[in-house]
């Protein structure tokens, strides 16, 4: 089916009217997301859809993207912005202020309360690393002192008492001469 130019022109301007919509739900995801990179992503997606609807539409009017389908679509999406876009910026302005003043606030709160616990978590767990620590440092002393002794040398009592050996069999003596 063949449409004239007027034709497709007024078609191509009412899908950018709906278009528009998308548009209008990125713009809210941007509200939403307020950094960079949401607003990049969003640009970008709205642009490769708003391609692939023009190339949809142009292939449905007659198999040829013609300027007068992308014309037609940039001007429906255009008005869109500039009449009821303005509208329903202003209304999602007050929307995004109450939403982050609200959701924000509790949003706030609840962070403030997690990083509460977390710092007591942190407190009590430091306070139980300092007591097996100071455990384990007890426990090395005194194995330490064990071996240290000054009266008496035990090598393996517990062995030697077993074979019925005496501590003298496996020693090596050394004498230990310090020069100056």
């Amino acid at each position: 089916m063949s449409y004239s130019i007027p034709d497709c022109f007024m078609i191509a301007f009412a899908v950018g009217l709906v278009f528009g919509l998308v548009y209008e739900a990125l713009r809210i995801v941007r509200l939403i997301l307020r950094f960079g990179a949401a607003v990049f992503i969003c640009d970008i997606a709205f642009f490769m859809l708003a391609a692939a609807a023009v190339f949809k539409l142009s292939e449905s009017l007659g198999n040829y993207v013609r300027i007068y389908t992308v014309l037609g679509f940039g001007a429906g999406v255009f008005a869109y912005i500039v009449t009821i876009g303005r509208i329903l910026n202003l209304a999602e302005s007050a929307a995004s202020i109450a939403w982050r003043k609200t959701i924000g606030r509790l949003i706030h709160k609840i962070g403030d309360s997690v990083q509460k616990l977390f710092g007591i978590i942190v407190q009590k767990s430091k306070v139980l690393f300092g007591k097996i620590s100071k455990h384990f440092d007890n426990v090395q002393e005194n194995h330490l002192k064990r071996l240290q002794s000054r009266h008496k040398t035990l090598y393996n009592r517990n062995r030697l008492d077993k074979t019925g050996e005496s501590e003298e069999v496996h020693v090596i003596k050394a004498t230990i001469k310090r020069s100056s």
